[in-house]
C-alpha cells in the first residue's frame, strides 16, 4: 500500500500550506504557481553549513520550470529544489523541466499532466520505483547525457547501479505493443512498467537475473493489456510458461500478465452470483511451490485460483485481484505471508482443507491451526465479525481493504493488531475489546483510512504506532483509566477530521506525543496532556484548527514543546505551560489566531524566535518572576535584564501609537515579524542594536518615530527585509534636534521622510509653545512646555505646521523637565492614553504643578510606572508619575473607575471629584469662568441645599436704554439664568467650558467654607451662548484695558459690578469675568445690571476693588460717567469723592 501511504502524506501536509514563515518539515508554500514541501531546515552547526531543501510538490503552470533553489513567498529561507514528491500533480502542464538540483524522484510524479518527454538530469542518483507511472501521455523518457546513473533506451529508463543495468521505467504513453529488454540488462525495478497503455508482451533478455517486487508491485504490474511476458532462450534465472513468468527451476511463480485470461469453468463451484463475471479459471503450473509477492496483484481478469501443491503464499501475492472469488487452500500450503490476499471484494469466504497441518478455515475466516492467529479475513465478507476466543494476534493485513466488514468484536485475548491490519476498512465503524482486554499494541497504519467513528482504548495498550487510526472518521477517543499506553506515535490521529473528544478516564503511563500526532484534526477542540508525558513532537497538534485548550495535568513532567506543536491551532485562547518546559521551539505556537496570552513558568530557557509568530490576538506573555533567562513587562517578552525585546505581542499593535519598554536596547530576531496591525512604534531611546527580519512583513508599518536623537547604527541587513518591507513607504519621525542626524544616515535616510517634532502655541498666542512629537499618522505625544500659563489646557487635537491634524494622546515621560514658567494647574481635555514618568516634574525635582483634571470618563490606560512595571522586588514602585502632594479632580460618574484602575489605584487618595477653595462668594455675588464644563450645583444636592448658587449671563440683546423725567440716561442690561431664554443649558448652576458668567449665591450672601464644585458630566453638549456680554478669563490672568467705545465692567470685593479706568491696563485674575458689552455708552448714561428676579444693581461712579486684585486711587479725576481721566484739563469731574470745575 506503498502508494496510498505516500498519497495520504502528500494530502495532509497540502492541507497546512502556509501564509507567513511558519515553515517546520512537512510543510509546504506556493511560489510563482509551484508547490514545494519543506524537507529538511538544519541550522548550521559545528562548522557544518545550513541546509534547507524542499521538494516539488505541484503546479498550476502550463510550461512547469522548476528552479534550482525558490525563496519561501515571504522571503525568509532560500531552500535548495531537492526532489519531486510523491504523487506530485501538474494537471495544466504540457512540459515540464527540472533543474541539476534534483537528486530524487520519488513515486508517481507528474500526474495528470499531458507531458509527452521528460529528461533527467544529471544531478539524479536516485529514482523510485514507479517514478513516472501516472504520466498517462508520456512517450519517452529521456537522460542528461552527463548523468552516471541513468540512461534512456529508446525512450525507457535504465539504471546504472553497481556496474549492472536495470529497467527503471517504461513510458506509459509509448505506443509499441512489444518491447523486448535489452541485452546485458540485469533486472527489472518494480513498477518497470506501471500502467504501460499499449504492451501485450514482454521479452526478457537472457541476461536478466532479477525481478523483484513488493507486497503490492511487481515489475509489470497494471500494465492491463500485457498478455505475456517471454524469457530469451539462455536465460538461467526466469522461464516463461504460456505467457507466465516462473523461475528457472519451475518452482516459483513471479508474475502473472495482467492482460491475460484464465479459462472458463462450468464447475458449479466457480460460478458467481448475479452481476459477478463467469467463471474465469487459473491453475498453477505443476511443479510451482512459491506465489511469490504481488505475483498476482491487480490481476483483474481471473475469478478462481487452484493452487495445485502450492506450498507458499508470498505477501500480497494476490493484492487487489478484485474478481477473484474463489480460492481453496489445499493441504500442502504451509506458509501465507501476510497479506497474502486482500482487496478482493468478491472473495467473501476462504476454504482450507481440513487436512491442512497449518491453517484452518473457521466462518471463511483463515486462522493458524492453532487459531491464535488470524490470517486473512475474506474483503468480501459483510457485516460483523467477532474473533475466536483463543485468537492472540491479528496479522498484517489480515483485513486488509476488507471494504464490507462493520464491526468487528476482539476477543479477550487478543493482544497485538499488526501493522494495516485493517486499512482501508472503510465500512468498518465500530470495534469492541472484550474485557478483561489484554490488547498490547496495535501497528503502523493497522486502522488508517478506515470508518471507525468511536473508540474504547483499553487499559492494557502499550502502543499506538504510526498513523494506526490517520485519516478515520473518529468523532470520540476514550483512554480507559489506569492505562498502560507509553506513546501516541507519529501521526497516529492525523488526519481524524471529525474527532472532537479524546479522553484520558483517569490515570495513564503515557509519556511522549510523538510527531502530527494529531495534526489535522480541526474538530478537537481540548486536550488534557497527562501527567506523564515530557514531550510534544513536531507538529503533534500541527492544524487542530479547532483547539480551544489545553491543559497540562499535574504534577506535569512536560519539557519540550517540539516544533510547529501547537501551529495553526487557530482557536486557542490561552496556555499556561507547566513548571517542567525549559524548551518552546520553532514555530510552536505559529498562527494560533485566537491566543491572548502565553504563561510561562520559570524553567523555560529557550524559547525560539519563530514560537509565536503570526498570533494576531495575542496580548501578552507572563513570565514567571524567578525565570533566570526571559522576563516579561507589559506584556512584552524580554531578556532576564529586560535589554532585549525577544517577542511582541501583535494585539499590543495600536493605531494611535506603540510603544515599547524603555529599557530595551536591542530589538530580537524577527521580533515583529508578520505583525500586520503594527502602522507604528516608537523606538525608545537606548536601542542600539536591531536583529533579523525584525520588521519582515509587517505589511501596514507606516510610521517609526525614535525616541533617541542618535541614528542606530547596528542593524541586521533583513531587519528589513528588502524583499518584503518597502522602506521608501515608510515615515520616520524624529526629535527636531535630531533630524540632520538621520538625514545623512545611509540606512534612515533611505526611508521616505523624517518629520520632526513640531512647537505650537495651543494655550494662547505669545503665552509659550509646546513641543508635539508624533509617534503614528494620528496621534502626537506632548514632549515639552514652556508655556507660562497658570492653568494649562491639552486640547484633544492639535495642527502641524503641514496642515495635518493630530490627536493628542500622551503626556510623555519627563515633559516637564525642561519647564521654567510657573504651571499651577493642568486640565486634561483629550483623551489621554498615556501618562509619563515624573510627568510634572522639572529637572530639579521641583513641580509647580499642585491640580489636574481630567474631563474623561476612562482612566488613561498606560500609566507608565505600572505599564513598565518599575517594582522592586518588595513589590514597591521605584517610579512614580505624580507626586504625592498632586490632586486630582475628576467626574464623579468616574472617581470610582479612575481609583480603582490599574496604576490609579495608589493615587486613591489624592483623587476625588471635589474641587473645594476655588469659589468664595462674601456679598452675594461673583464671577466665574473655567477650562471646562462645571457642575456649581452639586453643593447644594449633596448638602440639604445648602450653598445654592445660581449662574447668570447678559445678552446684548437684553440692552436697553431709558431716559428719566430729568433727562439723564440709564442703560440697563439684563442678566438672566444661563438656562433662561434661548441657550440650550439645562440646569441653571451648569457653566460650560470658557462661559463667563455672574455667580449669585441663593443660600446667603456667602458661599460655605467648604464648598465645591465638579467638572461638568454634559461636556460632550455644544451649547449655544451667543452674544453673551460676560467674558471669562481662563487659562492666566489677564490685562484689560477700558476705553470710551468698549467700556468693560468688573466686579468688585463687595459684589458690584463697576467700570474698569479708562486707558489703564487692569489684570483680572484667571477664573474670573468681566461684562464687556462692546457698545459705546453715552458719557451721561447710567448703567445698571438687571437680574430676571427684577431686583436692580446700580453701577455707583467710582471704583473701589475690582475682586482682590487693585486697590482705586481716590486721589485721581473721574468723568462722571465714572472713569478715571489721567490728565484732566477742563470741564467737571469728581475728585476726592467731590465734584469740581477745571477751567
Amino acid at each position: 500500500m506503498k502508494r496510498i501511504k505516500f498519497l495520504l502524506f502528500v494530502l495532509l501536509a497540502l492541507l497546512y500550506v502556509t501564509n507567513a514563515s511558519a515553515l517546520i518539515v512537512n510543510d509546504t508554500f506556493t511560489r510563482d504557481g509551484n508547490t514545494y514541501r519543506v524537507t529538511k531546515m538544519d541550522e548550521a552547526h559545528d562548522g557544518i553549513p545550513k541546509t534547507y531543501n524542499v521538494a516539488f510538490v505541484s503546479s498550476t503552470n502550463t510550461t512547469v520550470n522548476i528552479p534550482a533553489t525558490v525563496t519561501d513567498p515571504h522571503n525568509q529561507y532560500i531552500f535548495n529544489v531537492t526532489a519531486i514528491a510523491n504523487n506530485s500533480t501538474v494537471p495544466n502542464a504540457t512540459s515540464v523541466t527540472m533543474p541539476n538540483t534534483i537528486v530524487r524522484i520519488e513515486a508517481n510524479a507528474f500526474k495528470d499532466g499531458n507531458i509527452t518527454s521528460i529528461t533527467i538530469p544529471k544531478s539524479v542518483t536516485e529514482i523510485k520505483s514507479g517514478a513516472f507511472g501516472q504520466m498517462s501521455h508520456l512517450t519517452a523518457i529521456n537522460v542528461d547525457a552527463a548523468n552516471p546513473n541513468f540512461r534512456s533506451d529508446n525512450g525507457v529508463l535504465i539504471e546504472k547501479k553497481d556496474s549492472k543495468e536495470w529497467v527503471a521505467g517504461y513510458p506509459m504513453a509509448k505506443p509499441d505493443v512489444e518491447y523486448t529488454v535489452p541485452e546485458g540488462v540485469y533486472g527489472v525495478y518494480t513498477n518497470a512498467f506501471q500502467r504501460a497503455a499499449y504492451l501485450t508482451k514482454i521479452t526478457l533478455p537472457a541476461s536478466l537475473k532479477e525481478s523483484p517486487s513488493t507486497a503490492e508491485f511487481n515489475g509489470y504490474t497494471s500494465a492491463q493489456n500485457l498478455k505475456e511476458i517471454a524469457v530469451a532462450a539462455g536465460n538461467t534465472a526466469f522461464k516463461s510458461v504460456d505467457g507466465v513468468l516462473l523461475s528457472a527451476d519451475g518452482k516459483k511463480l513471479i508474475a502473472y500478465p495482467n492482460g491475460k485470461a484464465g479459462s472458463p469453468s462450468t464447475n458449479p463451484a466457480y460460478q458467481g452470483v448475479t452481476g459477478q463475471p463467469n467463471a474465469s479459471v487459473y491453475k498453477i503450473p505443476d511443479g510451482v511451490e512459491s506465489i511469490e509477492q504481488a505475483a498476482f496483484a491487480q490481476v483483474n481478469g481471473l475469478t478462481a485460483i487452484e493452487l495445485n501443491g502450492v506450498k507458499k503464499l508470498a505477501k500480497g501475492a494476490f493484492d487487489k485481484a478484485v474478481k477473484l472469488r474463489n480460492v481453496l487452500l489445499g493441504p500442502s500450503v504451509d506458509t501465507i505471508e501476510d497479506g497474502a490476499f486482500g482487496g478482493n471484494n468478491d472473495l467473501a469466504a476462504f476454504d482450507v482443507d481440513p487436512a491442512n497441518p497449518n491453517y484452518a478455515a473457521a466462518d471463511g475466516v483463515i486462522y493458524t491451526k492453532n487459531k491464535e492467529e488470524l490470517v486473512l479475513f475474506p474483503a468480501g465478507k459483510a457485516g460483523e465479525y467477532t474473533t475466536l476466543p483463543t485468537t492472540k494476534k491479528i496479522r498484517k493485513r489480515a483485513f486488509y481493504y476488507a471494504q464490507k466488514v462493520t464491526k468487528v468484536n476482539f476477543n479477550s485475548n487478543l493482544e497485538e493488531i499488526d501493522n494495516d491490519a485493517f486499512q482501508a476498512t472503510t465500512k468498518l465503524e465500530n470495534i469492541t475489546f472484550e474485557a478483561p482486554a489484554k490488547i498490547k499494541t496495535i501497528g503502523t497504519f493497522a486502522f488508517q483510512g478506515s470508518g471507525l467513528t468511536e473508540l474504547n482504548i483499553p487499559a492494557s495498550l502499550q502502543v499506538v504506532s504510526w498513523s494506526a487510526f490517520g485519516s478515520t472518521k473518529l468523532k470520540k477517543v476514550t483512554v480507559a483509566d489506569g492505562s498502560q499506553l507509553q506513546s501516541i506515535n507519529t501521526g497516529a490521529f492525523n488526519g481524524c477530521k471529525d474527532l472532537e473528544e479524546f479522553t484520558f478516564e483517569g490515570s495513564s503511563t503515557l509519556n511522549k506525543i510523538q510527531a502530527d500526532a494529531f495534526s489535522g484534526d480541526d474538530k478537537l477542540k481540548s486536550f488534557v496532556i497527562p501527567e506523564k508525558v515530557t514531550v510534544l513532537e513536531r507538529g503533534a497538534f500541527n492544524g487542530a484548527s479547532g483547539l480551544e485548550t489545553i491543559t497540562f495535568k499535574q504534577p506535569a513532567t512536560m519539557t519540550v514543546i517540539g516544533e510547529g506543536a501547537f501551529q495553526n491551532a487557530k482557536a486557542l485562547k490561552r496556555i499556561e505551560l507547566p513548571s517542567t518546559v525549559t524548551t518552546i521551539s520553532k514555530d510552536a505556537f505559529n498562527t494560533c489566531s485566537s491566543l491572548t496570552e502565553v504563561v510561562i513558568p520559570a524553567s523555560v530557557t529557550t524559547i525560539d524566535a519563530t514560537g509565536f509568530q503570526e498570533c494576531a490576538k495575542l496580548e501578552k506573555f507572563t513570565v514567571d518572576k524567578n525565570n533566570t533567562v526571559y522576563s516579561s513587562v507589559d506584556g512584552f517578552l524580554l531578556s532576564k535584564d529586560k535589554k532585549k525585546l525577544v517577542s511582541f505581542p501583535p494585539a499590543k499593535a495600536n493605531t494611535y501609537y506603540t510603544m515599547l519598554p524603555p529599557t530595551i536596547e536591542t530589538i530580537g530576531k524577527q521580533a515583529f515579524y508578520f505583525v500586520q496591525a503594527l502602522e507604528n512604534v516608537t523606538i525608545p531611546g537606548k536601542v542600539k542594536k536591531i536583529e533579523d527580519f525584525a520588521f519582515d512583513r509587517v505589511g501596514n508599518l507606516n510610521t517609526i518615530a525614535f525616541l533617541g536623537k542618535t541614528p542606530i547604527t547596528d542593524v541586521a541587513p533583513s531587519a528589513f527585509n528588502p524583499a518584503n518591507v518597502d522602506k521608501s513607504k515608510i515615515d520616520l519621525s524624529v526629535r527636531k534636534d535630531a533630524k540632520a542626524a538621520f538625514d545623512s544616515d545611509p540606512l534612515w535616510s533611505q526611508f521616505r521622510t523624517r518629520g520632526v517634532s513640531f512647537f505650537k502655541e495651543t494655550n494662547g498666542t505669545g503665552n509659550g509653545t509646546t513641543e508635539y512629537f508624533p509617534l503614528s499618522k494620528k496621534a502626537v505625544t506632548i514632549v515639552g512646555t514652556q508655556a507660562d500659563v497658570y492653568t494649562y489646557v491639552v486640547k484633544p487635537t492639535v495642527i502641524d505646521d503641514n496642515n495635518n491634524t493630530y490627536e493628542v494622546r500622551l503626556w510623555g515621560d519627563y515633559a516637564m523637565n525642561d519647564n521654567t514658567t510657573n504651571i499651577q494647574e493642568v486640565v486634561f481635555k483629550n483623551t489621554l492614553d498615556y501618562v509619563g514618568l515624573d510627568a510634572f516634574k522639572k529637572n530639579d525635582g521641583s513641580s509647580t504643578v499642585k491640580r489636574i483634571y481630567f474631563t474623561a470618563t476612562v482612566p488613561t490606560k498606560d500609566m507608565s510606572a505600572t505599564k513598565w512595571e518599575y517594582i522592586d522586588n518588595s513589590g514597591n514602585y521605584t517610579q512614580k508619575e505624580f507626586e504625592p502632594s498632586l490632586k486630582v479632580y475628576v467626574k464623579k460618574s468616574a472617581e470610582n473607575a479612575y481609583k480603582t484602575a490599574t496604576g490609579w489605584d495608589r493615587y486613591a487618595g489624592q483623587t476625588s471629584y471635589k474641587i473645594p477653595g476655588e469659589i468664595k462668594i462674601a456679598h452675594g455675588y461673583g464671577t466665574f469662568a473655567r477650562e471646562f464644563d462645571a457642575d456649581l450645583g452639586i453643593y447644594a444636592r449633596e448638602n440639604n441645599e445648602a450653598g445654592r448658587i445660581g449662574a447668570f449671563i447678559t445678552q446684548t440683546a437684553g440692552m436697553s436704554t431709558e431716559t428719566d423725567a430729568t433727562g439723564v440716561q440709564t442703560t440697563k442690561f439684563i442678566m438672566k439664568s444661563i438656562n433662561y431664554g434661548n441657550t440650550n443649558v439645562t440646569d441653571y448652576d451648569y457653566v460650560p467650558a470658557e462661559t463667563g458668567v455672574l455667580l449669585e449665591s441663593r443660600s446667603g450672601a456667602s458661599t460655605p467654607a467648604d464648598f465645591y464644585y465638579a467638572i461638568g458630566e454634559k461636556d460632550n453638549v455644544t451649547y449655544s451662548l451667543s452674544n453673551n456680554i460676560m467674558e471669562g478669563v481662563t487659562v492666566k490672568d489677564t490685562k484689560k484695558q477700558s476705553s470710551t467705545s468698549d467700556p468693560i465692567f468688573a466686579m468688585t470685593t463687595a459684589g458690584i459690578f463697576k467700570p474698569l479706568k479708562i486707558g489703564t491696563d487692569r489684570t483680572i485674575p484667571v477664573h474670573k469675568a468681566v461684562a464687556r458689552p462692546k457698545v459705546t455708552l453715552s458719557a451721561s448714561a447710567k448703567v445698571m445690571f438687571v437680574f430676571d428676579d427684577g431686583e436692580n444693581h446700580n453701577i455707583v461712579n467710582a471704583i473701589d476693588t475690582i475682586e482682590d486684585n487693585n486697590v482705586v486711587d481716590n486721589n485721581a479725576y473721574y468723568n462722571l460717567q465714572g472713569q478715571r481721566v489721567e490728565n484732566p484739563q477742563h470741564g467737571v469731574f469728581i475728585h476726592n469723592g467731590k465734584k469740581v470745575i477745571l477751567k
